[in-house]
């Protein structure tokens, strides 16, 4: 296995690559532009008048807001030679979602997700960075409300899914480690969903966000359970929910953080 160049002026961009880098436990270098491109180096990032300017076919542009995806599409080059057969992608669902990604059977990646909106366009994204033939995403059946909202997404965005008894994951993985849920997941045959699923929010996971609220306004509200209803079913956020029952507050306030 080869290493990861970070080569570029910018500074502000090198530090957020390196960290990421460092984060995930890649080997890395740090060049300027003017510096050869050492031996055993498998891909470089740079910012994209960087890598346009230069010949070398082993860069990727990166920006402050893409460097994620890049650092992503830079490992998957220094891991994997040719173009995968199967990507998986496995979701523990929840209020706090894990996603994780194999090719052909091997551990790509897996990060932590801080809410459900947003986790199949992450999906989306990953896989543009990678080179496959097939995908199929597979989602945990423990918050059924959650992965049927996500099932459905999954569906709207023409997607193979398939759904998993989430029992057979939680097997040896600590309460709270949901990307390590959703490895197993991945690796878990399911059957394929063919239709839309009906979300229907059940009186626990009401209670649940009713809890979240009075956690997210630090004791201010506790929302009533239309709301908190409309919550699980993905048409209000959290925070719009108790602004609707106690008033508008303002974005910057911690408040509204969801801890």
């Amino acid at each position: 296995m080869g290493s990861i160049a970070v080569r570029t002026g910018d500074f502000r961009l090198a530090y957020r690559v390196l960290a990421e880098l460092k984060r995930r436990g890649v080997r890395c270098i740090q060049l300027l532009p003017s510096d050869p491109l050492p031996s055993g180096v498998s891909a470089w990032l740079g910012d994209p008048s960087e890598v346009g300017k230069s010949s070398d076919a082993a860069g990727i542009p990166a920006t402050i807001d893409t460097f994620h995806l890049a650092v992503e599409r830079a490992i998957h080059r220094m891991t994997h030679q040719g173009s995968i057969r199967l990507l998986t992608f496995g979701i523990d669902p929840g209020p706090r979602p894990g996603v994780a990604w194999v090719g052909d059977g091997l551990f790509l990646g897996k990060e932590q997700f801080e809410e459900v909106d947003g986790v199949v366009d992450r999906v989306i994204d990953i896989a543009g960075t990678i080179d496959y033939n097939d995908l199929v995403i597979r989602v945990g059946n423990g918050s059924k409300t959650l992965a049927n909202r996500i099932i459905n997404t999954c569906m709207a965005r023409s997607l193979n899914v398939e759904r998993v008894d989430e029992a057979r994951t939680s097997i040896g993985v600590p309460r709270h480690a949901h990307s390590s849920a959703a490895l197993r997941i991945a690796h878990l045959p399911g059957y394929v969903v063919k239709e839309k699923q009906r979300v229907r929010p059940t009186n626990g996971e009401i209670r649940d966000i009713q809890r979240r609220s009075r956690k997210v306004s630090e004791g201010r509200a506790t929302i009533p359970s239309d709301l908190a209803r409309a919550v699980a079913m993905g048409r209000l956020t959290i925070q719009d929910a108790i602004r609707d029952h106690i008033g508008d507050f303002s974005d910057n306030s911690p408040f509204f953080v969801e801890r």
